[in-house]
């Protein structure tokens, strides 16, 4: 004999449902402050852009550094700064020297 059937049957859906309920929410939470969710995604975005930043800085430090070695090179030795630069490795300024670094 079978007592209270409806009840249990409405005690399992409920609880299914309570389940699925709890289930969604903890995904959608994960979905938005996951480790791979939106916060998560708009912080690496602009940790993107500030080292694409830094590489653009880096890139022009290069082409600039680049270019004082070409002007540098025999073909096209350039006395100025032949110059200034053995005076700056040798330390040999002289007192009377104006000496303007624009690094």
């Amino acid at each position: 004999m079978i007592v209270r059937t409806k009840w249990r049957m409405a005690a399992a859906q409920l609880a299914l449902w309570i389940i699925a309920a709890g289930a969604v929410s903890y995904f959608g939470q994960q979905a938005y402050v996951g480790a791979h969710g939106l916060v998560a995604s708009r912080t690496t975005e602009i940790e993107i852009a500030a080292l694409s930043a830094k590489l653009d800085a880096l890139k022009a430090e290069r082409a600039a550094i680049e270019h004082r070695i070409d002007l540098l090179s025999t073909d096209r030795l350039d006395p100025d700064l032949l110059d200034e630069q053995a005076r700056a490795d040798l330390g040999w300024i002289n007192p009377d020297d104006r000496v303007i670094t624009t690094r």
